[in-house]
């Protein structure tokens, strides 16, 4: 069996998951990992006995990648898949796509007109009470759906929008508790409700009197 040459760009918490999913593929040969910290890319390629990059563009033309998967932060997806897409590399980006909708339509268009695949990593959708549900919908015993509700509960602190600059800032993050956790919730309507999401509201802690309007705002989504 062919192997697929793949990489990771990003090499933090989440990078690491990707890459030892790329190894442990049967169909996967992880060739390489970028970062633009040198020293961590290195560190990073050292465990898995592959090529080190800090420059895409650099490990798209000399490792011979593939298929790559972009885990950094999601304001930083947008350059990394376009330079993927011209060098007729296939994508898969950590959940959200980019940090704004020109962002998102500049990657689609990219990788149409290079004719690769682009996708975006929505593992949940997998998980077996979701697939049970969607089954149900499908094989129609419980109708139609014309209305589904999710509550999640979930807890980020003052020291987690700290931990990089562009976090929970309507202007590098795109959005407020929507896109930071909420990605989550329209991933479960959309694999009960099908592709379309008519609304998806959003709120979190408003008694708080340091309550930042512009990331915990509410949020309705169309």
């Amino acid at each position: 069996m062919r192997r697929v040459r793949t990489a990771v760009i990003g090499c933090g918490k989440v990078g690491r998951i990707h890459a030892r999913a790329l190894a442990d593929l049967a169909e996967s040969e992880l060739v390489a990992v970028c970062d633009g910290q040198g020293e961590r890319a290195r560190d990073f390629a050292a465990q898995y006995g592959v090529l080190a990059f800090e420059d895409p563009g650099t490990m798209f033309a000399q490792a011979g990648v593939e298929a790559v998967c972009i885990c950094t932060p999601h304001p930083a997806h947008r350059d990394p898949a376009l330079m993927a897409a011209r060098a007729g590399v296939h994508v898969l980006v950590e959940k959200p796509k980019a940090a704004s909708l020109a962002d998102c339509d500049a990657m689609i268009a990219a990788a149409r007109e290079s004719g690769v695949q682009l996708g975006v990593i929505g593992q949940r959708r997998f998980y077996e009470p979701v697939k049970r549900l969607k089954a149900a919908i499908e094989a129609g015993k419980i109708g139609a759906p014309v209305l589904g509700t999710v509550l999640m509960l979930s807890w980020r602190d003052e020291a987690y929008y700290r931990s990089d600059p562009w976090r929970g800032r309507l202007d590098t993050e795109g959005g407020g508790v929507l896109v930071n956790r909420h990605t989550l919730v329209t991933e479960f309507a959309e694999s009960g409700a099908g592709d379309e999401v008519i609304m998806s509201i959003a709120g979190l802690r408003p008694d708080d009197p340091d309550f930042d309007f512009g990331r915990h705002i509410t949020a309705i989504a169309n």
